[in-house]
């Protein structure tokens, strides 16, 4: 990383933004007013930022009324106030058509209950309400309880007529009829058969029938009008998703604008700018910075130091950029240090295959991988890839242990030897073997890491420095007997006492010279140094044990395989030879360790990379660089 600083005038700081957000390869850093900076505070954008935020709310509640998806559409250039403009212009389109919907479904809802209330009397030429203009005749419409009906019949007077009409919420609806020697009589046993007479229809006609036919007619202009209406708002929409998306590229890139000038200090007619770049960037990025404020700047780049506040870029091998991610969920590695990525993806690579080793698996894992690959989402396709890897890597150790789908016939092919057969005794070994390796360089990784950081005392004395190496490979020489007593405890004598007095001798160095940190006195350093020491020893030796579960898992691999064709062999053994049976065994089984098996190498060889690999040299402070930039906004 390069340390990017320049000094330019106000009025070219948007179009200096505007190139190096379209770079999309500097990270601002927000500066503080000061000497080495300038003595004015960054501008106070608060208020535009606000009114940013409160455009983008109103563009998606917008695009939400409209039923369009975000960023349903590509949209072309536009400038921030103009975007404004059009925001504002299709929300008072929208508002109408929609308060035009909301008007017509009101008026709507109350023709459907007023043509729901009035349908029973549908062709009926009945007066709205009491006689009306039948002066010779008492009419009345109305409804009774249906269990009054029969009592209202029996009762009904002479001269008088009962027309049954529909019954509706255990309400029977009826006109009823009769001459005026009749009227009082029959006014008497409807009141007591608890008749409720129709309330009259809103519109004035002529009869109850004709006011139903009228709101059947407004009922189906009502649809109409909707459905119009309804078209008008999904033209409205297909034409406003373009100017949509346009216009929220245009807020979004005024926020992230105006985001970035309140990092910037400087004085009355200038400003400064400071950001991380990577190296190779370094010149280019300088150079169009220049171009972008007419040359009127003055631009420096520096390298940056080791530590913590620069921020990280990984960049592994394209072939292994999947593995990224396996790097990624530990942490990052600080600036300065060394990048795990191609290690940890070798390493996985090679532990995932020692312990899935089959070559019909791999080749299984390769198709799901190739698949996955071609898909247009990211993390699937980098999925896919590590799954291709993974793939490759079981066929390779296939080869080795002689192994495909467990085939018995296919053993004599092995490179070595099927992890069940022979002495077991050398299985274990190499995988021991092969965590001494990883352990090793992760201690050797943390030593360069060291020297990078200027820690070189550290480099050198450390638990999991040049003396825990030592300390190491001399008990690993012990263990195997290459190498005698009389040479190997004096040096692990001397790699344990540098762990136990190295921070005890820091601590009086540092309380001599009068900075000595923390409350905590030489015995309680001398007993921490003493018991890290102690545990350091304990940890080299269980790391180191914990690798034989790559053998173990081997094991487990292969002995899955052959206890599915154990099954296919009674099978056979019992229905005859190729039976259903004893073919559905062998594709379960194969089914199983394919999915049970792979799953288990993936998690254990996860667990040995974070736990004893990494653990050895990463502590994953890293800062991740994030870049300024106004693409996808």
């Amino acid at each position: 990383m390069s340390r990017l600083e320049a000094v330019l005038l106000k009025k070219d700081a948007r179009s200096a933004l505007r190139g190096l957000g379209g770079e999309g390869a500097v990270e601002i850093i927000n500066s503080a007013p000061g000497p080495e900076t300038a003595p004015a505070a960054p501008a106070d954008n608060s208020r535009g930022l606000a009114a940013c935020s409160a455009s983008l709310a109103r563009l998606g509640a917008l695009r939400r009324d409209l039923g369009l998806a975000p960023r349903s559409a590509a949209g072309g250039e536009m400038a921030y106030p103009a975007a404004v403009s059009a925001l504002e212009e299709l929300e008072n389109r929208a508002a109408a058509l929609f308060k035009r919907q909301k008007e017509l479904s009101a008026e709507a809802a109350v023709l459907s209950r007023e043509s729901e209330r009035l349908a029973v009397y549908s062709g009926l030429p009945l007066p709205p309400a009491g006689s009306g203009k039948y002066n010779y005749l008492f009419c009345a419409t109305g409804s009774v309880p249906a269990c009054c009906l029969q009592g209202l019949l029996a009762k009904r007077p002479a001269n008088s007529a009962l027309v049954l009409l529909a019954e509706k919420e255990e309400r029977r609806h009826l006109a009823a009829l009769a001459g005026p020697a009749s009227r009082a009589e029959l006014e008497k046993e409807l009141k007591a058969a608890c008749f409720r007479e129709a309330e009259a229809p809103a519109r004035a006609c002529a009869t109850l029938g004709e006011a139903a036919g009228c709101l059947m007619a407004e009922k189906r202009r009502l649809a109409e009008a909707l459905k119009q209406t309804g078209l008008e708002i999904d033209s409205l929409a297909a034409g406003a998703a373009g100017p949509l998306a346009a216009a929220e590229r245009s807020i979004e890139i005024e926020r992230r604008l105006l985001e970035a000038e309140q990092a910037l200090p400087g004085t009355e007619a200038s400003l400064f700018f400071s950001g991380w770049v990577p190296m190779e960037e370094a010149a280019r990025i300088g150079r169009g910075l220049g171009r972008d404020s007419g040359w009127r700047c003055a631009v420096e780049a520096s390298p940056a130091g080791a530590g913590s506040e620069v921020p990280v870029l990984l960049k592994p091998p394209r072939l292994l950029w999947p593995f990224a991610a396996l790097v990624k969920g530990y942490g990052l590695p600080r600036y300065g240090e060394a990048d795990p990525t191609v290690f940890a993806a070798l390493s996985f690579l090679f532990m995932f295959g020692m312990m899935f080793g089959d070559v019909g698996h791999g080749a299984a894992l390769c198709a799901a991988g190739a698949w996955l690959s071609r898909r247009r989402g990211g993390k699937e396709a980098g999925t896919g890839r590590a799954l291709f890897g993974c793939g490759l890597a079981a066929i390779l150790f296939g080869f080795v242990y002689g192994s495909f789908f467990g085939l018995e016939s296919f053993r004599k092919y092995a490179l070595w030897r099927d992890p069940l057969g022979g002495d077991p005794l050398a299985l274990l070994a190499a995988a021991v073997l092969t965590g001494a390796a990883v352990i090793s360089l992760g201690v050797i990784i943390n030593i360069v890491n060291r020297f990078r950081l200027g820690d070189r005392l550290g480099a050198a004395l450390d638990r999991y420095g040049a003396a825990g190496l030592a300390f190491y490979w001399t008990a690993l020489l012990l263990a195997a007997g290459k190498a005698g007593a009389n040479f190997a405890l004096p040096v692990m004598g001397a790699a344990l006492a540098c762990w136990a007095l190295k921070e005890p001798a820091l601590y009086l160095f540092r309380r001599r010279g009068g900075d000595a940190e923390g409350r905590d006195g030489f015995p309680a350093v001398a007993a921490g140094a003493f018991a890290g020491a102690f545990e350091g020893a304990l940890l080299y030796l269980a790391n180191t044990v914990s690798f034989v579960r790559l053998a173990a898992y081997a094991m487990c691999h292969a002995a899955l395989l052959a206890s599915a064709w154990a099954l296919r062999d009674a099978a056979d053994a019992a229905w005859g030879a190729n039976s259903v049976a004893g073919i559905l065994a062998v594709v379960a089984g194969n089914a199983a360790a394919i999915g049970l098996e792979g799953l288990v190498a993936g998690v254990q060889a996860l667990r040995l990379e974070y736990y004893e690999f990494f653990g050895k040299f990463f502590e994953g402070r890293g800062r991740p660089f994030r870049p300024f930039t106004l693409k996808g906004g």
